[in-house]
């Protein structure tokens, strides 16, 4: 199968500086401490960096566990009692780089999706 080999193949960095542009900015950062503009403004000196931990979690076919934990925070709805918890929302903060892994990975699945079953 095509689809096969395909999948065989690594993403590029043009794949992951697509989704690195992208990002936006304004986020909070996961538990690494490291907000989107870091990635986005860094992506000269970053870019080949993530591909090289892009292509390894490919290889291994796991994603570090940093990279997959979130920070779970409680935010006030602006509503309401504030002693009251049906007044606040969780939220995750996940790892922007994790996140940028992730997307690049659905980029390429998304491609090889909208191939194998088109538009009907």
């Amino acid at each position: 199968f095509p689809v096969e080999t395909e999948l065989d193949k690594k993403p590029t960095m043009e794949d992951l500086k697509k989704v690195i542009e992208s990002l936006s900015t304004g986020k909070a950062p996961g538990k690494d401490g490291i907000p989107p503009e870091v990635i986005k403004c860094g992506i000269n000196i970053l870019l080949e960096h993530l591909h090289d931990l892009l292509c390894q979690c490919w290889d291994e076919g796991a994603v570090p566990q940093d990279m997959r934990d979130a920070n779970i925070m409680t935010l006030y709805k602006n509503k309401g009692d504030r002693s009251d918890c049906n007044n606040y929302r969780g939220i995750s903060l996940l790892s922007v780089v994790g996140k940028v892994l992730a997307c690049v990975i659905l980029n390429i699945l998304q491609k090889l999706a909208d191939r194998v079953y088109p538009e009907s």
